[in-house]
């Protein structure tokens, strides 16, 4: 079928002439858009004045640096608690402050109550019976020296008589002498056993007491009363795999602090840092304290302890932190143990703050020469094509400016060069708009290539 190029012609024209007027339409209006975007873009004031790079440290807590510490009593036993003053709240002196069961222990004291009239009992026995034999062997001994005694006066009497009487008196007093000695030496060496047994039995008598004596102390110790006044704040012990505070029920071992009565006039903060950041720590770094509870006011402190040794975060065994004591330096009666809180510790200042120690110094040429850097937020500067920029406003407008920067902390950046003290910049790249409304530039492109067709 042939085509008729007279209608043809006119209705390229047409569209050519359609398509320019739609873009021009779209240009102003990006035009206009820009502009108008443009004049809208949030900016930013230099800032000039010191520069604070710090690190925040969360989920401290709260604790007295000086406490009274309750400790778990040392005893032979297991321990069980049933009775706990209310954390919370002030004891005086002599108040009741933990108890234990004491039914095992109360049983423990009965047994070597027994015992020890046991082992009373057979001492007494064990001496009655020594009495008695000593007794028997002094009235042998007695009898024995009689028959030398009569032995020896019929010698005398025999002194007349023949040599066989003689001699046979003479025998009969050797044989009651050597029965009197024989008499003897069996009467001290029954004292030297009697003496050891008796002693075996007062050693066994002393241990029944020393024992029973150390039963009503583990009993005794069951109830602790305060010797000081003070805040009651209860501890944290290992419960199967994580700390907990204690309560009733709970069975710690001995000598394991339950309960401290801390000194609320000096009070510090126990944190962690992440072993990727801990060298950037050291003791006496300032340190700013919020808390959870009170977000107005701001406490100050410093670091008075890093730990040599890390270990593993609770909860994340990949982990391994440091522990952190921050002491503040503010008394201040809403500070409560167990409280909640923030650090933010001071790394660096540029410029460097004087010793707090150093002695004012009357302003020089010198210290008028310190340089006060310029600092913008991080979010007004960008990575384009290798280069590092910031939008200066100008006449209401953002102009690309290349800067040079140095440190930085979380929020903003120092800029070394490029900026001055009386600028402004754009908080967002403005040529985001350009690249959103997309197709303009192609448009333009192809309206002749369109036009000639």
């Amino acid at each position: 079928m042939a085509v008729d190029h007279r209608f043809t012609a006119p209705r390229t024209l047409l569209l050519a002439a359609g398509l320019l007027l739609v873009v021009a339409a779209g240009v102003a209006a990006s035009r206009l858009l820009l502009k108008e975007q443009s004049a809208a873009v949030a900016s930013f004031p230099v800032q000039q004045g010191e520069f604070v790079i710090s690190l925040h440290l969360k989920d401290g807590e709260l604790e007295a640096i000086k406490s009274e510490q309750i400790t778990s009593p040392r005893v032979r036993g297991q321990l069980k608690i049933t009775h706990l003053f209310p954390e919370g709240e002030v004891v005086e002196v002599g108040d009741l402050v933990i108890e234990f069961d004491r039914v095992e222990f109360e049983k423990e004291v009965t047994e070597k109550e027994h015992e020890l009239e046991a082992a009373r009992a057979e001492l007494g026995k064990t001496l009655a019976n020594q009495g008695v034999e000593m007794a028997r062997q002094e009235a042998d001994i007695e009898n024995k020296e009689n028959s030398l005694r009569l032995a020896e006066l019929q010698m005398e009497k025999m002194k007349f008589e023949s040599f066989v009487d003689r001699e046979e008196a003479k025998l009969k007093a050797r044989q009651a002498e050597l029965a009197l000695e024989q008499a003897r030496k069996k009467i001290e060496a029954q004292r030297i056993v009697d003496e050891a047994e008796r002693t075996k039995q007062e050693l066994r008598v002393a241990d029944e007491e020393r024992a029973i004596e150390r039963a009503t102390k583990d009993l005794e110790a069951l109830s602790i009363h305060a010797e000081k006044p003070g805040l009651v704040v209860y501890q944290r012990i290992w419960k199967g795999s994580r700390p907990e505070k204690i309560r009733v029920g709970d069975e710690p071992w001995g000598g394991q602090t339950l309960i401290t009565l801390p000194d609320l006039s000096r009070m510090q903060v126990k944190t962690w840092v992440n072993e990727v950041d801990v060298d950037k720590l050291e003791a006496g770094n300032e340190v700013l304290v919020r808390l959870d509870a009170l977000p107005g006011p701001v406490f100050h402190g410093k670091i008075s302890n890093i730990a040599s040794l890390g270990h593993e975060k609770e909860g994340d065994k990949n982990v391994q932190v440091f522990d952190i004591l921050v002491e503040i330096d503010e008394e201040d009666p809403r500070l409560k143990p167990g409280m909640t809180a923030a650090c933010e510790v001071i790394v660096e200042t540029i410029p460097p703050r004087p010793p707090e120690d150093e002695a004012e110094i009357e302003e020089t040429e010198e210290t008028d020469a310190v340089e006060i850097p310029l600092y913008i937020p991080i979010d007004a500067v960008f990575e384009k094509g290798g280069r590092t920029l910031v939008y200066r406003m100008q006449g209401g407008q953002p102009v690309e400016q290349e800067v040079s920067l140095g440190a930085r902390n979380e929020d903003y950046v120092i800029v070394e060069e490029g900026l001055g003290s009386n600028d402004r910049v754009a908080l967002r790249d403005p040529t985001v708009v350009l690249e959103k409304l997309g197709g303009v530039e192609e448009a333009q492109a192809a309206a002749p290539a369109a036009a000639v067709e």
